[in-house]
């Protein structure tokens, strides 16, 4: 029996007559291929997909619900340790390389352009990884930079490679590891960069690398994001009832200022297994920093705060006792 034979027996047994599945393209192709196996079976189950991800790479939709509060949390926590970097001083400066996840699209990290404001000078930096990372230029702008200011922060996404297509990580000590969709793990970009800008420039270097607390940090989450979601799940619950099937909900920005924004249903195969990446125009001239149009798209999602339950001083989750 195929996978696709066993999950429509389990769906028949509980007399399922539509499964909204939630997530990112790899769920999305997942619906692709369960909605076409339901034709190609006669099957009468309808199923939908539902967009939730905060790397932002769904195609058709401008945006997807859990990017807004991700870049909230990456546009406070990189404004913060700005702040931090102030505070240190060392002979040479100090420079650090704050690694964010984005493995070929560079929404994540963009955000962080968020934590430049009246208070803060934000990043000096920002590396996408839709644009090729020369790591020469890179060391010639840290130097120049250094010799303006004691500090220097610099934002890089996870998947920067150079003109050859290597990884910037596999620069350094990496391994071949794999996940269960057989993508090659990335990590230690920010860790290979502070350590070749210490060994070129002989100052004091310093690697942080967000990793799992840009998706988990629930006490900076977006009003704006919450309420979306909630949006595009009611959407995806209509459009089943209404019997649509190989279909995925999108978000439709209608303005800037005010913001608003609506839902429609586009066919999933034409959203299955592609990726939206960040304009070249939305990057400067020199590909290291982020334009104000990515500002203006991004701003309006980090709108709102959800303030947490506390109890005990720590923030109160959902949970199911025993569990």
């Amino acid at each position: 029996m195929s996978v696709y034979e066993k999950i429509f027996a389990i769906l028949n047994k509980l007399d399922i007559e539509a499964l909204i599945y939630i997530g990112g393209n790899d769920s999305m192709d997942t619906i692709k291929k369960l909605s076409d196996y339901a034709i190609l079976t006669g099957s009468e189950i309808r199923f939908i997909g539902c967009p939730k991800t905060i790397d932002n790479d769904l195609a058709l939709t401008d945006h997807t619900p859990g990017y807004g509060s991700a870049a909230k949390y990456i546009g406070t926590s990189v404004k913060e340790i700005v702040r931090d970097s102030l505070c240190l001083k060392y002979e040479k400066g100090l420079v650090t390389i704050i690694e964010i996840m984005g493995r070929n699209a560079g929404w994540l990290t963009g955000a962080s352009v968020l934590a430049k404001g009246e208070d803060c000078t934000g990043p000096d930096m920002i590396y996408l990884p839709e644009l090729s990372f020369d790591i020469k230029k890179f060391k010639e702008k840290v130097k120049k930079l250094l010799a303006k200011k004691g500090s220097v922060v610099v934002a890089v996404s996870e998947g920067i490679k150079t003109a050859d297509g290597k990884y910037v990580c596999e620069l350094g000590n990496s391994t071949d590891f794999v996940d269960a969709f057989g993508h090659k793990q990335l990590t230690g970009t920010a860790s290979y960069l502070a350590g070749f800008i210490a060994a070129e420039l002989g100052c004091k270097t310093r690697a942080i690398e967000l990793s799992t607390l840009q998706r988990a940090a629930s006490h900076l989450s977006s009003r704006v994001d919450i309420l979306e979601a909630y949006q595009v799940g009611g959407a995806a619950v209509k459009a089943a009832d209404e019997g649509d099937s190989g279909k995925m909900v999108v978000l439709v920005r209608h303005s800037d200022d005010p913001y608003q924004c609506g839902t429609e249903v586009k066919d999933v195969h034409k959203i299955a297994n592609d990726e939206k990446l960040v304009p070249r125009n939305w990057l400067n001239s020199e590909g290291d920093y982020v334009t104000e149009d990515f500002v203006t798209y991004v701003r309006p999602l980090i709108q709102g705060d959800v303030a947490p339950i506390m109890v005990d001083g720590i923030p109160r989750h959902l949970y199911k006792p025993g569990k």
